[in-house]
């Protein structure tokens, strides 16, 4: 069925366009990184604060209320570029279990970046609170490092396997 996909996107003219194209790809793929960097720069930002390795600097509604709104923007740029790259390429990407798990930490760290803000929104304070609270913040900000490591890993896997 995925093969099936593959094989028709392929022969779209728009793939064929972008295929054809020598400067598309590169310049896609560097504004998807630039895009990655990005994102990844404030969550971590955002993440080490909540957990406490750094101390220094606005408290976490403040930065939440500075940084997710760009964080969004970013996953924007994100899917855009990704939607492109994988209409050049289908095949290297659909096909590819590397993708797949990225994509599924992507969905996996879109939600609870949403939870987080969630919380924000309905009291900047919520995260702060209770003990309980700042353990669960805690768990959602090492879960978020550790699939933006894993979303960049799997990233690379792509261009290699």
């Amino acid at each position: 069925m995925i093969q099936h996909l593959c094989n028709w996107l392929s022969a779209t003219w728009l793939s064929q366009l972008f295929g054809a194209t020598n400067w598309f790809v590169p310049t896609v793929q560097s504004v998807h990184i630039l895009a990655i960097a990005g994102v990844l720069t404030l969550l971590v930002t955002l993440h080490f604060r909540l957990l406490g390795v750094t101390h220094r600097g606005p408290p976490v509604p403040r930065l939440a209320a500075a940084y997710l709104p760009w964080v969004w923007r970013g996953l924007g740029v994100l899917f855009v570029t990704g939607v492109l790259l994988t209409i050049t390429e289908p095949g290297r990407e659909l096909l590819d279990i590397s993708f797949r798990l990225k994509m599924l930490m992507v969905l996996t760290l879109v939600i609870l970046t949403w939870v987080l803000q969630a919380g924000l929104r309905r009291d900047p304070e919520f995260w702060s609170a209770s003990r309980r609270r700042r353990g669960l913040g805690g768990a959602i900000a090492a879960g978020s490092l550790v699939l933006c490591v894993g979303i960049v890993v799997a990233g690379r896997l792509i261009a290699y396997v």
